[in-house]
């Protein structure tokens, strides 16, 4: 063990462009998550053009652009938040369609942003690739308030608010990803459409909905929520997706295109196996990583709150995340909630006291977490002035991490995930 101390165990986790490397007592671990290497990589070429000329639940992709032959095509992308190679996906999908007899001057590239903040042009010249960023309008989703039009609620209420933009386009296409998510059980589908082209009120009713649920909708694809976002793209007129599974390597494993619905099913058929884990039960203690989910602590939530769930009450949690912009920069007002309890936070959105509706939802399901464990962040983007700010403790070593939870709770007792951003946790005991 190259002089290794007997009976110690070398952890490694992925933290920015490096990785974190630390050394626990083996008998101190009770589990690690490490990457299962599952189905091979597909051939992105292959899989691209298998899935327009064949897709789920729809004509080819040819036979449906030529029912609008001169019409405007829209083809959503989403931002570098996300997996999604996008800069792999396009040029195959986009030569295809010229082969098609569409011209390059028919489609218009944009950022589904959501409440994100855009894209410069840089990050949006790598995420489409220089070739297709030269030949095509790439642009980020406007975002002004006048920017949305109105079409009315949803059955269950919620208001649409869509982008004008989007809805001018005579046929609109959606590229994603299929991850698990706290909000919408899985991401991809119509995923792309709500939040990713509505308005932040949008946005947030639907976040509302969910933020005290996410320990039963994480890994649901049946949710009230995903439910919401579908009937929204059925209403806006998505007419097709391609949607990526891929792996905590970053390897695309699968591909499905089609229908929003019936090809979104089967991808996250196929995504379950790679990101569902079963433990024994909860711990006391659990080291995950956030990335890719690492930009800033909003992305980090959601590797925090599935991460979370893998921790028994009254326990700590030590998330491993560079965040380089910080805890929120696109939504300061959730800093602001500080360590508000949830019913406050709620009585606080019924006297409208609270403008960033998206920022209190994010917030509410972090209580979730917050009020069942200890959260300690290892990190160089945020400080522990910042962190304390929202209930947190912020560090920028392990050996800092392991000493602050020993003085949080007695026990030894350690789960390690590696790749904590995308990870379905669920328990064979009772949970604590």
């Amino acid at each position: 063990m190259n002089g290794m101390p007997q009976g110690l165990r070398t952890i490694t986790i992925p933290f920015g462009t490096s990785e974190l490397t630390f050394k626990l007592p083996a008998a101190n671990i009770a589990w690690v998550l490490d990457e299962d290497e599952g189905q091979p990589a597909v051939d992105i070429t292959k899989a691209v053009l298998e899935v327009i000329e064949h897709p789920i639940g729809t004509a080819p992709l040819q036979q449906l652009l030529n029912r609008k032959p001169e019409g405007s095509i829209l083809i959503l992308i989403d931002d570098n938040t996300r997996a999604t190679p996008q800069h792999l996906i396009l040029p195959v999908l986009l030569e295809a369609m010229r082969g098609y007899g569409v011209k390059p001057e028919q489609i218009t590239l944009m950022v589904c942003l959501g409440t994100h903040r855009p894209l410069d042009v840089q990050e949006l010249q790598q995420r489409v690739g220089d070739e297709v960023y030269r030949q095509y309008r790439c642009i980020n989703l406007p975002q002004s308030n006048t920017d949305f039009i109105d079409l009315g609620t949803t059955k269950a209420g919620t208001p649409i608010q869509v982008s004008s933009l989007y809805m001018a386009h005579d046929f609109k296409i959606a590229i994603g990803n299929i991850i698990p998510h706290m909000y919408a059980g899985w991401s991809g589908g119509a995923k792309m459409i709500q939040p990713g082209v509505t308005s932040s009120l949008t946005t947030a009713r639907t976040h509302l909905l969910a933020a005290k649920h996410i320990s039963t909708i994480l890994g649901n694809v049946e949710n009230p929520i995903r439910l919401e976002m579908e009937e929204i793209a059925r209403t806006t007129g998505l007419d097709f997706i391609i949607n990526t599974v891929i792996n905590n390597l970053s390897e695309v494993v699968a591909l499905v295109g089609g229908d929003v619905v019936l090809a979104h099913r089967l991808g996250v058929a196929l995504a379950e196996p790679i990101f569902a884990r079963t433990i024994d039960k909860r711990v006391p203690i659990v080291i995950a990583g956030a990335k890719p989910a690492d930009r800033d602590l909003w992305q980090g939530f959601k590797p925090l709150n599935n991460c979370g769930l893998a921790v028994e009450g009254g326990g700590v949690l030590i998330l491993v995340i560079e965040a380089p912009e910080g805890i929120s920069p696109d939504h300061q007002e959730l800093v602001a909630l500080g360590s508000r309890t949830t019913v406050e936070v709620l009585a606080m959105l019924e006297r409208k006291e609270i403008q960033d509706e998206v920022a209190a939802a994010t917030y509410m399901a972090y209580r979730v977490t917050k009020e069942r464990v200890s959260i300690i962040l290892v990190t160089s983007g945020i400080s522990a002035t910042e962190a304390a700010k929202i209930g947190a403790f912020a560090v920028t070593t392990m050996d800092e991490a392991l000493a602050l939870a020993a003085k949080l709770t007695s026990s030894k007792t350690i789960g390690i995930i590696p790749y904590g951003a995308d990870v379905i946790i669920r328990t064979r005991l009772p949970k604590s």
